[in-house]
């Protein structure tokens, strides 16, 4: 028999097998929806499909990627440790009235390029966490080393190498100059590792991943979690009353769950009803400290990002906050109802000036508020998006 005519055969044989492998340990991801889109992808789903093949253009790209890590930066931060990292408060511009433009003023929603540049880390970072978890996306669907060993290596030279990574703190999180070595509002950048903390446990199973990374991994992250508790940044970032909170949280209780604490990840969501969503939204689902900034369309979603994750954390402990609150009463789902109609760019936001907006960073959002929900009219928002743009989107896969 022609090799070509076995293929179906092949395929047949992996999409069982897949149906009958254990379901990945994550943290937010679904394992089901993992487990049921790896069977769809062996199968060939033409529904699936675009989607796979993005992601794994993506993946290729990040193999041939060059490296990531905090010591890459051209100097130290003002402490003149190489080890930490150091981003610039984005809305922060040199004062043009001032000689040397200092101290730097506030512009809120109008970011400063220079907070993108390679002298701070924020984009180093940001590109490391995105590529990981790509990375470990792809390895789970295709079981290609090539994508477990780079994945693997990014975060050992972020967390755990002993001459490449980073300490655990935020001491000089966006900081702006004349003003400030660092802020509190510099650790919701490390928002990012919650993807890096979800690769960690995707590529667990690869025989590219050791335990050693597993433990070093976890150590960092309990370090760091200790930091963000101890520490006068981490407190103050705590007592923010709109997304640094929320976000702050969300880092906290993902942090915690991989480096088993459950005992810290639960007093952390426990908390989250009476801390964040009733303060924060109101019972017609709008968010008032974020419809207080320039870019507040942004802002409301971004801020249900961090929500969701709270859940989605909550769901590993028993602890259901999707259905938190109640009538009279603020609640994720009455944030989200009332968001939801304006995730389409085109639809006017009846509270002030958008700003950038990309409605694709959110689409997460919907796939999983359907699930969650059992509710596809979540779905239909998006159909006011461009079609390409969705039928490549990795949401269909993983949400």
């Amino acid at each position: 028999m022609p090799l070509r005519a076995l293929a179906p055969l092949v395929l047949l044989l992996l999409a069982q097998a897949a149906s009958a492998a254990p379901l990945p340990d994550t943290i937010l991801l679904s394992p089901e929806v993992m487990a049921r889109t790896k069977q769809r992808y062996l199968e060939r789903d033409p529904a699936v499909m675009p989607a796979v093949q993005e992601l794994l253009r993506e993946a290729d790209r990040c193999v041939t990627a060059p490296a990531e890590a905090v010591v890459l930066k051209p100097a130290p931060p003002p402490g003149g440790d190489m080890h930490d990292y150091w981003s610039l408060a984005p809305y922060w511009w040199p004062d043009p009235n001032r000689l040397g433009g200092l101290p730097y003023v506030r512009r809120d929603g109008r970011r400063n390029p220079d907070a993108d540049g390679d002298k701070f880390d924020r984009r180093r970072m940001n590109r490391m966490s995105r590529d990981a978890l790509t990375l470990a996306l792809a390895w789970y669907l295709t079981g290609n080393d090539q994508y477990a060993g780079k994945g693997c290596a990014l975060v050992w030279s972020w967390c755990c190498d002993r001459l490449t990574r980073t300490n655990p703190n935020l001491k000089y999180g966006q900081s702006r100059p004349g003003v400030a070595e660092g802020t509190s509002a510099g650790i919701i950048e490390t928002r990012d590792l919650i993807r890096v903390a979800e690769a960690g446990r995707i590529l667990n199973p690869s025989p590219l991943w050791s335990d050693v990374e597993t433990r070093k991994l976890a150590e960092w992250f309990k370090e760091y979690a200790h930091w963000l508790l101890t520490s006068d940044l981490g407190r103050e970032a705590a007592a923010a009353a709109n997304n640094q909170g929320t976000w702050y949280d969300a880092q906290l209780a993902v942090f915690a769950l991989y480096a088993g604490d459950k005992s810290l990840a639960r007093s952390i969501v426990n908390t989250v009803e009476i801390r964040r969503i009733l303060p924060q939204i109101k019972p017609d689902g709008t968010m008032p400290e974020e419809l207080k900034r320039t870019r507040s369309r942004h802002y409301t979603f971004f801020n249900l990002e961090a929500f969701f994750v709270l859940a989605e954390a909550g769901e590993r402990l028993g602890i259901d906050l999707w259905r938190a609150g109640g009538p009279g009463t603020g609640s994720i789902k009455a944030a989200l109802d009332a968001a939801a109609p304006f995730i389409d760019p085109q639809t006017a936001w009846p509270h002030g000036e958008t700003g950038r907006f990309d409605p694709f960073l959110f689409t997460p959002l919907f796939h999983r508020a359907a699930l969650v929900y059992k509710d596809d009219r979540y779905l239909d928002h998006l159909k006011a998006l461009p079609e390409e743009g969705r039928r490549t989107d990795r949401a269909l896969l993983f949400y």
